[in-house]
C-alpha cells in the first residue's frame, strides 16, 4: 500500500484492526467486478407509477458479489455480502486514515480484515447501528479496496481461471 501524509496521532489511535481469516488473506487481488441488485422495481405513488427494470441477477439481487482475481492462486476469488448495509470502493489513496493507523498496529493480514473506529464509521454511524455492526469487512489490494458494512460474515468462493502463459518468439 502507499503510504500518504500523515494524520493526527488522536486518530490513528482510534482505528482497531480486527482479524478476518480468509483464504486469501495475503494474496495479491485484484478486483476485477463488482455487482449490488438493489431493487428492480420503484413505486413513485406521487406520481402514480413504478418503474420496473429486468435485472439478470438471479436469486441474489439484494446481495454485494465481488470478484478478484488472486495472482497466487491464479484463480478468481468471489465474495458475496448478504444484507449490505454501506459499502464502497476506493482506491488505495482514498484510505489514507487506514493506512497510516496500521504503521502504528498492525493489520491482522494485508488484503482481508476488518475495522472499526475510522473516520467512515463517524462519518455515516447509522449504517453500523442500522445493522449492530461493529467492523466493516475490507478488502484491500493494491489498486481498489473493497469495504462492506454488514452483520454477517461473506462467503466466499474460489472459482477457475483460464491462465495463458506468454511465449517470446
Amino acid at each position: 500500500m502507499t503510504q500518504t501524509p500523515e494524520t493526527s496521532e488522536e486518530e490513528q489511535k482510534i482505528v482497531q484492526f480486527a482479524e478476518w481469516p480468509t483464504e486469501v488473506q495475503d494474496d495479491n487481488l485484484t478486483l476485477v467486478g463488482i455487482r449490488y441488485g438493489g431493487h428492480a422495481q420503484i413505486d413513485f405513488v406521487k406520481d402514480g407509477a413504478a418503474i420496473e427494470l429486468t435485472l439478470d441477477y438471479a436469486d441474489d439481487q439484494d446481495d454485494l458479489v465481488a470478484t478478484f482475481i488472486s495472482r497466487e492462486k491464479m484463480a478468481g476469488v468471489v465474495f458475496r455480502f448478504e444484507r449490505v448495509s454501506a459499502f464502497r470502493v476506493l482506491d488505495e489513496h482514498g484510505l489514507v486514515e487506514l493506512w497510516n493507523a496500521s504503521k502504528n498496529e498492525s493489520r491482522p493480514a494485508s488484503t482481508t480484515f476488518k475495522v472499526k473506529g475510522h473516520l467512515w464509521q463517524t462519518e455515516s454511524e447509522l449504517s453500523w447501528i442500522m445493522w449492530d455492526c461493529e467492523h466493516s469487512f475490507m478488502v484491500a489490494t493494491n489498486s481498489d479496496c473493497l469495504e462492506v458494512v454488514t452483520d454477517c460474515e461473506p462467503t466466499i468462493q474460489m472459482i477457475p481461471a483460464m491462465v495463458r502463459r506468454h511465449t517470446s518468439h
